[in-house]
Formats: C-alpha cells, structure tokens, sequence
C-alpha cells in the first residue's frame, strides 16, 4: 500500500513538472515569436550563416524562464545595443556592455544577500553598508572577472546616418556570477577592512 502511494506520489509530481516545462517552452515560443516580428519591423537582422532570429530568440527565452528548484534563475542574461561607424567595433562593444550587464545584475543579488545577512543579524547596518559599497565600485572587476559567456542573440540593423548597430545578448550561470561577484568583493573587503571578508562569505553562504 505505501508502495502504491509512493508511486502515485512520484508520478504526479513528474507529470506536474513536464507540464510546466510544456507550458514554459509555449511561451519561450509565443515571446520568441512576437519579439523576432517586432524587431523585423524596426530593421534588425542576422549575419548570413547565423540562426535564424526567432531561433536566437527562443534559445534567450529559455535562459530567462530556467529556474533552479527554489525558483530563482538559473541564468543572468546581459543584453546592450550600441551603434558604431563598424560593425566588428559595435559588436565587441555590446559584447563588453552584456557583461557589465551580467556584473550589475550580480550586484543586485550580492545586495540583496547582505540586506538579508542584516535582517538575521550577520552584519550590523555599518557593515553592510561598507560591502555595498565596494561591491557598487567593483563593476568593471566583476565584469572582467566572468568567464566564458553564452552567446544568445547577435543581429545588427543599417542606421539612415550610415552608422550601424549592433545587438548582442549574452547568458551567464547565475550561481558562478555571484560566487565571483563575491570573491572580487572579497577581495577588495580585505584590503580595505579586514574581518569583513569572512563575513561576506558567511552571508552568501548562508543565502546557498
């Protein structure tokens, strides 16, 4: 009998869980859909031999809806747009401008883990103070700091003045991105006030 409702529970909850997938994977498709129509209209497209921009699309969407168990994002994706007389220099540009995305969107978690360690207690209002502030002038150190990125999304669009832009979107592993987000914070923690580094990893840990 415990057998039977084991199995049922099992079952039911895998059954619960492909129909979610089911159910993100239509909406990756209707908002993959919908955005490479909108951005047709305005001009944008994709190198000959790239994916088609619906596909580039959908891949992004997937990122953005993948969540870990606790529902939290498994991914930062870093997006930018920036427009230059070349192609090759637009590209590197957006290229550099999606990681310090990435970084800023890191920070926000990193602050939001040290405004939780304050509620429970782990750090007093000066300290954490302290952390958000260095982690807010740590920006190109943790953008520097990330590692190989997945690439998303790259298309471009011919300006009326000659000029071209470029987009770029770029994935990062959520859970990497504030593990070096912290060591860089850390790292400059201990320069400037020691004691508090420990207590940063303390923080971060606690919010694992």
């Amino acid at each position: 009998m415990k057998k039977t409702i084991l199995l049922a529970l099992i079952s039911a909850f895998v059954f619960t869980i492909g129909a979610s997938a089911q159910a993100n994977e239509k909406q990756v498709l209707k908002d993959a859909k919908k955005e490479a129509k909108s951005l047709k209209k305005e001009g944008w497209q994709v190198s000959p031999g790239a994916l088609p921009l619906e596909r580039q699309l959908e891949d992004a969407y997937r990122k953005l809806y993948d969540r870990d168990e606790l529902g939290f994002p498994k991914y930062f994706v870093g997006s930018a747009q920036p427009t230059s007389e070349f192609y090759d220099a637009a590209k590197i540009q957006a290229q550099s401008l999606a990681k310090v995305d990435i970084a800023g969107q890191s920070q926000s978690q990193l602050k939001g883990i040290v405004e939780n360690a304050v509620a429970n207690k782990m750090l007093s209002k000066e300290e954490a103070a302290s952390i958000e502030q260095i982690t807010m002038k740590s920006t190109e150190m943790i953008s520097g700091s990330l590692g190989r990125t997945v690439p998303l999304v790259e298309c471009y669009r011919k300006l009326p003045n000659g000029n071209t832009q470029v987009m770029i979107r770029l994935a990062y592993p959520t859970s990497q991105a504030l593990e070096q987000s912290k060591q860089v914070v850390r790292d400059q923690l201990e320069k400037e006030l020691k004691g508090l580094g420990e207590k940063l990893d303390k923080a971060v840990q606690n919010f694992k």
